[in-house]
């Protein structure tokens, strides 16, 4: 009896060892899944950096070497032997800027597929640009949060005064903010004409039914 009772003892310290052990492995294990999805993360997140800066350069260039100007006489003869390259593919039709929270995000175009609030940041198909009337009205909306297409995740940080830029068509916009406010979230927006030029932006409010408003009065512009 006793050398049972001495068995049965050390099979149940044997147990609770296993069970630790079992616990250190599973935990090291977490450990090492967290540290794999936080370095993955990191890396998509700079690697979506650069392809957004890639594609915001781009739009400069192209911006800049107007693809319709007429080469000299000189310089079609020059040319006609070289290979033609194909043309670079432009995402974007403008850059939206605005220095205080260190956003610098370029637009689709507004019938484009990829005008998609899960993808780019929203243009509402309501939305008139500068000259395709005298008062343009912009309304964009992007998520709030922490992952990568949460580029409105610093709107809150805006106050009333800061700027707004866009970069469209050779000029750049220059917006302030006059106006701040919250509303209902519906899934519906309602674009308020007014007889000045300006900028919407809207993001959720997180943990919250409403959204965030802020609009931009255009107030100088110039070429670049």
């Amino acid at each position: 009896m006793e050398h049972f009772a001495l068995f049965m003892e050390h099979t149940k310290k044997e147990k609770k060892n296993n069970k630790r052990y079992l616990f250190i492995v599973i935990g090291i294990f977490l450990i090492l899944v967290g540290i794999f999805v936080i370095g993955y993360r990191e890396y998509s997140n700079n690697k979506n950096k650069l392809v957004e800066q890639e594609k915001i350069e781009l739009f400069f260039e192209e911006e800049v070497n107007d693809p319709t100007e007429e080469p000299k006489q000189e310089e079609r003869q020059e040319e006609l032997p070289k290979q033609v390259e194909p043309k670079k593919e432009i995402n974007y039709v403008a850059i939206l800027e605005i220095p205080k929270i260190n956003l610098k995000k370029g637009l689709v175009d507004k019938n484009s597929k990829d005008n998609n609030v899960d993808k780019n940041i929203y243009t509402l198909k309501e939305s008139t640009f500068p000259n395709d009337e005298n008062n343009s009205h912009i309304i964009l909306a992007s998520h709030s949060g922490n992952s990568y297409i949460s580029l409105f995740k610093n709107l809150k940080k805006l106050s009333l005064g800061d700027k707004v830029n866009l970069y469209y068509q050779n000029t750049k916009y220059e917006y302030e903010i006059k106006k701040k406010y919250e509303i209902e979230k519906t899934g519906t927006m309602t674009l308020n004409q007014t007889d000045t030029s300006d900028i919407t932006l809207v993001t959720c409010i997180s943990g919250t039914n409403k959204q965030l408003v802020f609009i931009a009065q255009l107030v100088n512009e110039n070429s670049y």
